[in-house]
């Protein structure tokens, strides 16, 4: 393959044979080894795709007037994307939203919106090393009814704070439960721990969230 152009002003774009793609990044016309995407399918992303495509399906199926409730409970809240900036999310996706979180937890998701916005944070909601080696305990009053829904980080390194995207799932636990243990954790390591409350109808309260280490020996 041969490209002659005056120096500088080449412009090449898309893929030549299996071996490189071309495009154009802010402005300059750049080059790179061709991979084909990968698609990601552990058993809790097949999870959580097969609750989107239920909600999507779910929220056809319903009146418009059950839609324009979704859109007056929308206009009510807000929400806070992953810059920290505070945005209006549509009737759609609170109905999804909640739709999804009602079904993760096992109970049956709601068709018309909510008269009431979310509650309060989790009663007395605390995170604290556990008894044992490596264990953090999440603990709250009980009482509000529902799951507490528990994410925690990887162990992070020492000055490191803690990002959106390091947070993965560790469980839905039951109100009542009052307390819930995580094990398995590095001796005395440094992790990220985030919580709320999660209704029967789908609804989330704000988000507790705590930097703390595990448990030392």
């Amino acid at each position: 393959m041969k490209i002659r152009a005056p120096l500088h002003s080449i412009d090449v774009r898309g893929r030549f044979a299996y071996g490189l793609v071309f495009s154009v990044w802010r402005g300059l016309a750049v080059g790179r080894v061709f991979t084909v995407p990968t698609n990601p399918r552990s058993a809790r992303q097949l999870v959580i795709r097969g609750l989107i495509t239920a909600a999507s399906r779910a929220w056809a199926a319903l009146t418009d007037n059950q839609r324009t409730g979704w859109d007056d409970y929308a206009n009510g809240l807000s929400r806070t994307n992953v810059f920290g900036q505070d945005i209006k999310a549509t009737g759609f996706n609170e109905y999804c939203a909640l739709y999804m979180l009602a079904s993760d937890v096992g109970e049956s998701p709601v068709s018309d919106a909510p008269s009431t916005d979310a509650p309060i944070l989790v009663t007395d909601g605390d995170a604290a090393e556990g008894a044992a080696t490596g264990e953090i305990d999440v603990t709250w009053t009980a009482g509000q009814g529902g799951f507490v829904d528990i994410w925690i980080t990887p162990v992070l390194g020492a000055g490191r704070k803690a990002r959106e995207s390091d947070y993965t799932h560790n469980s839905y636990t039951a109100d009542a439960t009052e307390t819930k243990t995580i094990s398995g954790l590095v001796d005395g390591g440094k992790y990220g721990v985030k919580f709320r409350q999660i209704f029967a109808n789908g609804q989330a309260g704000p988000w507790t969230q705590e930097t703390l280490n595990a448990k030392s020996s």
